[in-house]
Protein backbone atom coordinates (compact mmCIF):
# COMPACT_ATOMS: atom_id res chain seq x y z
CA UNK A 1 0.00 0.00 0.00
CA UNK A 2 1.28 3.75 -0.12
CA UNK A 3 3.38 5.59 1.95
CA UNK A 4 1.08 8.18 3.77
CA UNK A 5 3.27 10.95 6.00
CA UNK A 6 1.00 13.09 8.24
CA UNK A 7 3.29 16.11 10.51
CA UNK A 8 1.41 16.94 13.74
CA UNK A 9 1.18 17.02 17.80
CA UNK A 10 -0.17 13.68 19.18
CA UNK A 11 -1.34 14.69 23.42
CA UNK A 12 -2.11 13.21 25.96
CA UNK A 13 -6.38 13.16 26.46
CA UNK A 14 -7.82 13.69 29.64
CA UNK A 15 -11.65 12.91 29.55
CA UNK A 16 -13.82 13.28 32.00
CA UNK A 17 -15.36 9.84 32.62
CA UNK A 18 -19.55 9.04 32.51
CA UNK A 19 -20.44 12.71 31.17
CA UNK A 20 -19.11 14.04 34.14
CA UNK A 21 -18.23 18.14 33.92
CA UNK A 22 -14.87 18.78 34.79
CA UNK A 23 -15.16 20.86 38.10
CA UNK A 24 -17.07 17.72 39.02
CA UNK A 25 -15.16 14.61 38.47
CA UNK A 26 -12.48 12.67 40.78
CA UNK A 27 -10.87 11.29 37.45
CA UNK A 28 -9.96 11.34 33.93
CA UNK A 29 -9.77 8.59 31.53
CA UNK A 30 -6.60 9.09 29.36
CA UNK A 31 -5.79 8.23 26.07
CA UNK A 32 -3.77 9.92 23.48
CA UNK A 33 -5.10 11.81 20.17
CA UNK A 34 -4.48 14.89 17.87
CA UNK A 35 -5.34 15.55 14.57
CA UNK A 36 -2.66 14.33 12.26
CA UNK A 37 -2.15 11.69 14.35
CA UNK A 38 -5.76 10.36 14.29
CA UNK A 39 -5.55 10.67 10.67
CA UNK A 40 -2.17 8.16 10.32
CA UNK A 41 -4.03 5.43 12.87
CA UNK A 42 -7.24 5.90 10.63
CA UNK A 43 -5.20 4.72 7.55
CA UNK A 44 -3.38 2.30 9.22
CA UNK A 45 -6.20 0.51 10.08
CA UNK A 46 -7.27 0.83 6.54
CA UNK A 47 -4.46 -1.20 5.33
CA UNK A 48 -2.09 1.57 4.13
CA UNK A 49 1.49 2.44 5.65
CA UNK A 50 0.81 5.24 7.45
CA UNK A 51 4.39 7.22 9.04
CA UNK A 52 3.68 9.87 12.04
CA UNK A 53 5.81 13.09 11.81
CA UNK A 54 6.32 14.92 14.84
CA UNK A 55 8.48 15.85 18.04
CA UNK A 56 7.72 14.45 21.88
CA UNK A 57 9.73 14.33 25.04
CA UNK A 58 12.00 11.14 25.85
CA UNK A 59 10.02 10.49 29.11
CA UNK A 60 7.28 7.97 29.95
CA UNK A 61 4.46 10.21 28.82
CA UNK A 62 6.03 10.53 25.47
CA UNK A 63 6.57 6.99 25.19
CA UNK A 64 2.74 6.27 26.11
CA UNK A 65 2.22 8.03 22.73
CA UNK A 66 4.70 6.16 20.77
CA UNK A 67 3.05 2.79 22.33
CA UNK A 68 -0.43 4.40 21.40
CA UNK A 69 1.09 4.41 17.86
CA UNK A 70 2.88 1.46 17.36
CA UNK A 71 -0.10 -0.78 18.49
CA UNK A 72 -2.32 1.16 15.75
CA UNK A 73 0.72 0.23 13.41
CA UNK A 74 1.82 3.07 12.54
CA UNK A 75 5.48 3.65 12.20
CA UNK A 76 7.17 6.10 14.27
CA UNK A 77 10.59 6.72 12.80
CA UNK A 78 10.06 10.32 11.51
CA UNK A 79 9.25 10.95 15.59
CA UNK A 80 11.89 12.79 17.19
CA UNK A 81 12.37 12.83 20.74
CA UNK A 82 13.91 16.05 22.90
CA UNK A 83 12.31 18.86 25.33
CA UNK A 84 10.56 17.70 28.38
CA UNK A 85 6.43 18.55 27.69
CA UNK A 86 4.16 16.32 26.11
CA UNK A 87 1.00 18.48 24.73
CA UNK A 88 -2.35 17.59 27.23
CA UNK A 89 -5.91 18.20 26.18
CA UNK A 90 -8.93 18.45 28.67
CA UNK A 91 -12.34 16.79 27.35
CA UNK A 92 -15.82 17.28 29.40
CA UNK A 93 -17.69 15.38 27.03
CA UNK A 94 -20.86 16.88 26.64
CA UNK A 95 -24.70 14.98 27.12
CA UNK A 96 -28.08 16.06 25.71
CA UNK A 97 -28.36 20.10 25.50
CA UNK A 98 -25.13 20.53 27.19
CA UNK A 99 -22.17 20.57 24.48
CA UNK A 100 -18.51 18.84 24.82
CA UNK A 101 -15.73 21.74 26.17
CA UNK A 102 -12.06 21.44 25.10
CA UNK A 103 -9.42 22.95 27.25
CA UNK A 104 -5.39 23.09 25.81
CA UNK A 105 -2.86 23.14 28.05
CA UNK A 106 -0.13 22.65 25.07
CA UNK A 107 1.60 26.25 25.10
CA UNK A 108 5.30 24.92 25.44
CA UNK A 109 5.09 21.23 24.25
CA UNK A 110 8.15 19.46 22.80
CA UNK A 111 7.06 20.35 19.04
CA UNK A 112 6.82 23.87 19.79
CA UNK A 113 10.88 23.00 19.99
CA UNK A 114 10.77 21.19 16.55
CA UNK A 115 13.49 22.42 13.83
CA UNK A 116 13.83 21.17 10.45
CA UNK A 117 18.04 20.01 10.96
CA UNK A 118 16.30 17.08 13.01
CA UNK A 119 14.90 15.21 9.72
CA UNK A 120 15.92 13.57 6.93
CA UNK A 121 13.47 15.03 4.00
CA UNK A 122 14.85 12.73 1.62
CA UNK A 123 14.40 9.72 3.72
CA UNK A 124 11.12 11.16 4.76
CA UNK A 125 9.56 11.80 0.89
CA UNK A 126 11.55 10.11 -1.38
CA UNK A 127 8.98 7.00 -1.89
CA UNK A 128 5.72 9.08 -0.16
CA UNK A 129 2.41 9.17 -2.23
CA UNK A 130 0.69 11.35 0.22
CA UNK A 131 1.63 14.20 2.61
CA UNK A 132 -0.95 15.42 4.90
CA UNK A 133 -1.62 18.89 7.31
CA UNK A 134 -3.89 20.34 9.43
CA UNK A 135 -4.33 24.51 10.35
CA UNK A 136 -4.26 22.98 14.63
CA UNK A 137 -0.46 22.27 13.84
CA UNK A 138 0.40 25.46 12.21
CA UNK A 139 -1.37 27.29 14.85
CA UNK A 140 2.12 26.11 17.51
CA UNK A 141 4.80 27.94 16.75
CA UNK A 142 7.22 29.74 14.36
CA UNK A 143 9.43 26.74 14.27
CA UNK A 144 6.36 24.11 13.79
CA UNK A 145 5.30 26.50 11.11
CA UNK A 146 8.80 26.48 9.31
CA UNK A 147 9.09 22.75 9.70
CA UNK A 148 5.58 22.33 8.27
CA UNK A 149 6.52 24.64 5.34
CA UNK A 150 9.79 22.95 4.44
CA UNK A 151 7.49 19.55 4.34
CA UNK A 152 4.94 20.82 1.97
CA UNK A 153 8.04 22.00 0.20
CA UNK A 154 10.03 18.60 0.04
CA UNK A 155 6.39 16.93 -0.70
CA UNK A 156 5.99 19.11 -3.99
CA UNK A 157 9.78 18.45 -4.64
CA UNK A 158 9.48 14.58 -4.43
CA UNK A 159 5.75 14.37 -6.71
CA UNK A 160 4.10 13.96 -3.37
CA UNK A 161 0.29 14.53 -3.14
CA UNK A 162 -0.58 17.40 -0.13
CA UNK A 163 -4.05 17.27 1.66
CA UNK A 164 -4.48 19.86 3.80
CA UNK A 165 -7.55 20.21 6.51
CA UNK A 166 -8.23 23.69 7.94
CA UNK A 167 -9.37 23.02 11.05
CA UNK A 168 -9.33 26.88 12.61
CA UNK A 169 -9.28 26.47 16.34
CA UNK A 170 -10.14 30.09 17.86
CA UNK A 171 -8.73 28.81 20.89
CA UNK A 172 -5.03 28.69 19.53
CA UNK A 173 -5.61 31.98 17.17
CA UNK A 174 -7.42 34.71 16.00
CA UNK A 175 -8.35 35.03 12.29
CA UNK A 176 -6.09 37.76 11.70
CA UNK A 177 -2.96 35.54 12.98
CA UNK A 178 -4.15 32.84 10.78
CA UNK A 179 -5.01 34.25 7.85
CA UNK A 180 -1.55 35.02 6.37
CA UNK A 181 -0.15 31.83 7.74
CA UNK A 182 -2.90 29.76 6.08
CA UNK A 183 -2.84 31.64 2.54
CA UNK A 184 0.90 31.02 2.43
CA UNK A 185 0.27 27.52 2.94
CA UNK A 186 -2.16 26.85 0.16
CA UNK A 187 0.41 27.29 -2.35
CA UNK A 188 1.74 23.98 -1.85
CA UNK A 189 -1.55 21.84 -1.24
CA UNK A 190 -3.86 19.47 -3.88
CA UNK A 191 -6.46 18.33 -2.17
CA UNK A 192 -8.51 21.03 1.02
CA UNK A 193 -10.92 20.18 3.42
CA UNK A 194 -12.75 23.30 3.90
CA UNK A 195 -15.87 24.90 4.81
CA UNK A 196 -17.38 28.32 3.05
CA UNK A 197 -15.86 30.12 6.33
CA UNK A 198 -12.95 28.92 6.09
CA UNK A 199 -12.61 30.40 2.37
CA UNK A 200 -14.67 33.41 2.74
CA UNK A 201 -13.46 34.56 5.96
CA UNK A 202 -9.63 32.71 6.36
CA UNK A 203 -8.80 33.33 2.68
CA UNK A 204 -11.11 36.44 2.15
CA UNK A 205 -12.46 35.16 -1.14
CA UNK A 206 -15.89 37.68 -1.57
CA UNK A 207 -19.27 36.25 -2.87
CA UNK A 208 -19.93 37.63 -5.99
CA UNK A 209 -21.22 41.08 -5.83
CA UNK A 210 -24.39 40.65 -7.87
CA UNK A 211 -24.84 37.06 -5.52
CA UNK A 212 -28.45 37.04 -4.67
CA UNK A 213 -28.49 33.27 -2.63
CA UNK A 214 -28.97 32.35 0.45
CA UNK A 215 -28.45 28.59 1.42
CA UNK A 216 -24.58 27.61 2.63
CA UNK A 217 -24.27 25.19 -0.42
CA UNK A 218 -25.17 28.05 -2.61
CA UNK A 219 -22.29 30.38 -0.94
CA UNK A 220 -20.09 27.30 -1.23
CA UNK A 221 -20.76 27.23 -5.74
CA UNK A 222 -20.43 30.94 -5.76
CA UNK A 223 -16.87 30.69 -3.56
CA UNK A 224 -15.52 27.65 -4.03
CA UNK A 225 -14.73 27.87 -8.06
CA UNK A 226 -12.72 30.74 -6.96
CA UNK A 227 -10.86 29.15 -4.42
CA UNK A 228 -10.14 26.41 -6.92
CA UNK A 229 -8.91 28.66 -9.59
CA UNK A 230 -6.71 30.86 -7.44
CA UNK A 231 -4.38 28.13 -5.30
CA UNK A 232 -4.96 25.42 -8.06
CA UNK A 233 -6.75 22.99 -6.15
CA UNK A 234 -7.56 19.51 -7.39
CA UNK A 235 -10.51 19.16 -4.77
CA UNK A 236 -12.01 20.82 -1.67
CA UNK A 237 -13.91 18.50 0.92
CA UNK A 238 -15.60 18.78 3.64
CA UNK A 239 -19.04 18.26 6.09
CA UNK A 240 -22.24 19.47 6.83
CA UNK A 241 -23.61 18.84 10.47
CA UNK A 242 -26.40 19.53 12.17
CA UNK A 243 -26.74 19.53 15.83
CA UNK A 244 -29.95 18.02 17.74
CA UNK A 245 -28.22 17.61 21.04
CA UNK A 246 -25.27 16.61 22.12
CA UNK A 247 -25.22 12.81 21.34
CA UNK A 248 -27.32 12.82 18.28
CA UNK A 249 -26.26 14.86 15.05
CA UNK A 250 -26.22 14.13 11.34
CA UNK A 251 -23.82 14.77 8.78
CA UNK A 252 -23.59 15.18 4.81
CA UNK A 253 -20.17 15.30 2.67
CA UNK A 254 -19.58 17.59 -0.06
CA UNK A 255 -16.55 18.13 -2.71
CA UNK A 256 -16.04 20.41 -5.37
CA UNK A 257 -13.69 20.21 -8.31
CA UNK A 258 -13.30 22.48 -11.50
CA UNK A 259 -12.96 20.59 -14.94
CA UNK A 260 -11.99 23.30 -17.42
CA UNK A 261 -14.29 26.12 -16.58
CA UNK A 262 -16.82 23.49 -15.49
CA UNK A 263 -17.68 23.06 -11.79
CA UNK A 264 -18.44 19.49 -10.77
CA UNK A 265 -19.61 19.23 -7.49
CA UNK A 266 -21.83 16.91 -5.10
CA UNK A 267 -23.44 17.44 -1.18
CA UNK A 268 -24.66 13.62 -0.31
CA UNK A 269 -27.53 12.91 1.54
CA UNK A 270 -27.12 13.26 5.44
CA UNK A 271 -26.66 10.55 7.94
CA UNK A 272 -28.57 10.83 11.60
CA UNK A 273 -26.44 8.88 14.21
CA UNK A 274 -26.06 8.73 18.03
CA UNK A 275 -22.67 9.49 19.40
CA UNK A 276 -20.57 7.89 21.96
CA UNK A 277 -17.29 10.28 21.31
CA UNK A 278 -17.82 12.86 18.82
CA UNK A 279 -13.91 13.85 18.67
CA UNK A 280 -12.32 12.60 15.52
CA UNK A 281 -15.10 12.87 13.44
CA UNK A 282 -13.84 15.15 11.24
CA UNK A 283 -9.95 13.68 10.78
CA UNK A 284 -12.34 10.32 10.28
CA UNK A 285 -13.61 11.89 7.04
CA UNK A 286 -10.34 12.96 6.05
CA UNK A 287 -8.44 9.52 6.19
CA UNK A 288 -11.69 7.74 4.50
CA UNK A 289 -11.68 10.43 1.77
CA UNK A 290 -7.63 10.03 1.31
CA UNK A 291 -8.19 6.44 1.10
CA UNK A 292 -11.21 6.40 -1.12
CA UNK A 293 -8.91 8.52 -3.85
CA UNK A 294 -6.58 6.29 -3.43
CA UNK A 295 -8.11 3.02 -3.69
CA UNK A 296 -10.76 4.25 -6.30
CA UNK A 297 -8.27 6.38 -8.67
CA UNK A 298 -9.29 9.93 -7.81
CA UNK A 299 -13.16 9.16 -7.86
CA UNK A 300 -14.90 11.68 -5.73
CA UNK A 301 -17.91 10.20 -5.60
CA UNK A 302 -16.82 7.45 -3.88
CA UNK A 303 -14.43 9.17 -1.72
CA UNK A 304 -16.65 11.25 -0.10
CA UNK A 305 -19.15 8.63 0.43
CA UNK A 306 -16.47 6.49 1.76
CA UNK A 307 -14.85 9.90 4.28
CA UNK A 308 -18.78 10.42 5.32
CA UNK A 309 -19.56 6.90 6.35
CA UNK A 310 -15.72 6.29 7.95
CA UNK A 311 -17.06 9.42 10.23
CA UNK A 312 -19.75 8.42 11.23
CA UNK A 313 -18.73 4.99 12.19
CA UNK A 314 -16.02 6.96 14.08
CA UNK A 315 -18.77 8.57 16.52
CA UNK A 316 -19.04 5.31 17.87
CA UNK A 317 -16.04 4.77 19.10
CA UNK A 318 -14.04 5.99 22.32
CA UNK A 319 -11.01 7.36 21.62
CA UNK A 320 -9.68 10.10 18.79
CA UNK A 321 -8.95 8.37 15.99
CA UNK A 322 -10.96 5.36 14.25
CA UNK A 323 -9.55 2.46 14.38
CA UNK A 324 -11.96 1.06 11.73
CA UNK A 325 -11.03 -1.74 8.55
CA UNK A 326 -11.93 -1.68 5.48
CA UNK A 327 -14.29 -4.10 5.99
CA UNK A 328 -16.07 -2.36 8.98
CA UNK A 329 -16.66 1.08 6.35
CA UNK A 330 -17.82 -1.12 3.55
CA UNK A 331 -20.19 -3.06 5.38
CA UNK A 332 -21.79 -0.37 6.82
CA UNK A 333 -22.06 1.32 3.74
CA UNK A 334 -23.84 -1.68 2.02
CA UNK A 335 -25.87 -2.05 5.17
CA UNK A 336 -27.13 1.61 4.79
CA UNK A 337 -26.03 2.48 8.50
CA UNK A 338 -28.20 -0.15 10.02
CA UNK A 339 -27.08 -1.90 13.47
CA UNK A 340 -28.03 -5.41 12.87
CA UNK A 341 -26.13 -7.84 14.47
CA UNK A 342 -23.35 -9.05 12.20
CA UNK A 343 -23.27 -12.50 12.55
Amino acid sequence: MEKIITFGEIMLRLSTPDYATINQTHSFMVNYGGGEANVAVALAHMGHKAYFMSKLPPNQLGDGAITHLLSHNVDTRYVVRGSTTIGIYFLETGFGGRPSKVIYNRKHSAITRIQEEEFDWEEIFKDATWFHLSGITLALGDRVRKVALRACKEAKKYNVKVSFDFNYRSKLWTVEEARPVYKEFMNYVDIVFASFYDANTILEIPLDDDFTGTTLSEKRRNVFPKMIKKYSLNYIFGTDRVVYSATENSLAGYYFKLNGEELSWKLTDPIRFNIYDRIGGGDAFASGVIHGLLKNYDDPDYAVKYGLNTSVLKHTIYGDASVLSCEDIENFMAANGSAEVVR
